[in-house]
């Protein structure tokens, strides 16, 4: 395709071309920066082809009717890009695989692309002056075969010159858009929105109907009195029945289960278990004070034990822990060996050697530790 000559197009057309071309321009800026495999946004790419034609802003329909001139050409089957549509309001350009032009964003491919797109607006202007039943003239001039352009005629009628004063508007009005199609991950999607949309909209007439229910109410002065309620009580949804009777179903389960089950132990009993686990060592730790004072019997008064006690083992233990753990092995695990002497506000804790236990573990099965 030749250079179009000044004066063979109308000002409308050849602000078109401009816009076009300034399109290549900012999609090249694109793939220079982010490869051809990178879907274009088609906001970020109005932004920059408003900022490269400078002559308005650019909208949607105008990418559209860009892309749509290039599908209607006679090679429109070349025209390398297609609109995706992603889903809240994002609207990419993409690359056919099948594409000639895929080879990247070259200058030969920005000029051949110019060339598609005139070829496209010349076949969409021939076949609209057919219909509307006007001379047939081209708008731009083809080359002939391999040689240079033909040159324009400067003697040549201008294209005004067969139009009227609405007719290229018109030809623009009656361009046609690029489809926009939906994207395959899109498309997976849609289902589980739906399901969500679904729900959202099932909640929101739920709470729908219970402020309704609770602006039909009145009540009276008095506060204990009981609340009349003019209307009947409004349907609920199916969602909401289906859920507070499935929650209502797990309640009572679970309710059955803790009846039918063992019984939760006590405070009591859980504070006993822990000291009877503690008691082979505090019983290691009674050992090693014993062997420091001689004779059968060593007794400790009780705060200081239970402070060498708290200092000695691994894990932390409270004075009541410590105390609960002395009184489990005079009464339980170790009666004889171990015990507790109280005298008014003084308590001392007695060991008596002769009374070791020998077999301790199985003494502490037996109680359940």
């Amino acid at each position: 395709m030749s250079p179009i000559a000044p004066g063979q197009l109308p000002a409308e057309l050849v602000n078109l071309l401009a816009l076009h071309s300034s399109f290549l321009t900012a999609l090249s800026l694109h793939y220079a920066h982010n490869g051809t495999s990178m879907p274009a946004d088609l906001r970020d790419i109005i932004t920059s082809t408003t900022k490269v034609w400078r002559q308005r802003q650019v909208t949607y329909d105008d990418i559209r009717l860009l892309i749509g001139v290039l599908d209607q050409g006679p090679s429109g089957q070349h025209n390398p890009y297609f609109l995706s549509d992603y889903g809240r309001g994002k609207i990419c350009i993409e690359i056919k695989e099948d594409s000639p032009l895929m080879d990247g964003m070259t200058h030969l491919n920005e000029e051949g692309l110019q060339d598609l797109f005139k070829d496209g607006l010349d076949f969409l202007w021939s076949q609209w002056r057919v219909s509307q039943q006007l001379v047939t003239r081209p708008i731009a001039t083809p080359k002939r075969g391999r040689g240079r352009p033909k040159k324009a005629d400067g003697n040549q009628t201008r294209l005004e010159a067969f139009l009227d004063n609405n007719a290229m508007s018109k030809f623009l009005a009656e361009l046609p858009l690029a489809d926009i199609t939906t994207c395959s991950s899109l498309t997976a999607l849609a289902p589980l929105q739906d399901k969500g949309r679904k729900r959202l909209r099932e909640f929101k007439e739920s709470v729908q109907q219970g402020r309704a229910q609770k602006k039909t109410r009145q009540v009276s002065g008095k506060e204990n009195e009981p609340v009349i309620v003019q209307n009947a009580q409004p349907k609920i949804t199916e969602f909401a029945s289906v859920r507070k009777t499935n929650l209502l179903d797990r309640i009572l389960a679970k309710q059955e289960a803790a009846k039918c089950g063992p019984a939760a132990p006590t405070p009591a009993e859980i504070q006993r278990r822990a000291a009877l686990q503690r008691a082979p060592e505090v019983l290691s730790v009674l050992s090693l004070m014993c062997a420091s004072k001689p004779g059968m019997r060593a007794s400790f008064s009780t705060a200081a034990f239970i402070q060498s006690l708290r200092g000695s083992i691994r894990s932390p233990i409270s004075q009541e822990e410590a105390m609960q753990c002395i009184q489990v092995l005079a009464s339980d695990v170790a009666p004889g060996y171990v015990s507790v002497v109280s005298m008014g506000s003084m308590s001392s804790v007695v060991v008596n050697q002769a009374m070791r236990p020998r077999d301790i573990k199985s003494r502490l099965v037996a109680l359940g530790a």
